[in-house]
């Protein structure tokens, strides 16, 4: 014998499902949205932001931050560099930190970066030519 029952659901309650549901794909594509644009910042620049790492760093980054950390005591220490991968550009005192602008030559790359050293040493990469 065959039993037929009727269910009988609140209005609204399939409404509030969906909006979780839309609410949860809204929330998902904001953190891939994020997770992208703050990806790409860290990319531009992994060494200044201390990030030398995969994904954000590639070959050619990570060998630029081996050699920046063997040149940095140098630098801290205001000693000469006499390194033929590592020529010293400029040299400037101002804010109370000397800033040192680096040419590095990295796998048959040059790349420069500007070397600030104060309390902390911070550094960011900077055109060559200029």
């Amino acid at each position: 014998m065959k039993r037929w029952v009727l269910v009988l659901t609140e209005r609204g309650s399939d409404r509030e499902g969906k909006r979780r549901r839309i609410a949860a794909v809204l929330l998902v594509l904001a953190g891939l949205v994020g997770s992208w644009g703050i990806g790409s910042v860290l990319a531009s620049d992994p060494i200044g932001y201390g990030v030398p790492i995969w994904p954000f760093a590639d070959r050619v980054d990570r060998a630029e931050n081996a050699l920046l950390s063997q040149v940095l005591p140098a630098v801290r220490d205001n000693l000469p560099l006499d390194r033929h991968d590592v020529q010293v550009l400029r040299r400037t005192d101002a804010y109370g930190s000397e800033f040192w602008t680096l040419e590095l030559k990295v796998d048959g790359e040059t790349r420069c970066r500007e070397v600030a050293v104060g309390l902390n040493i911070t550094s960011r990469r900077v055109d060559c030519s200029g």
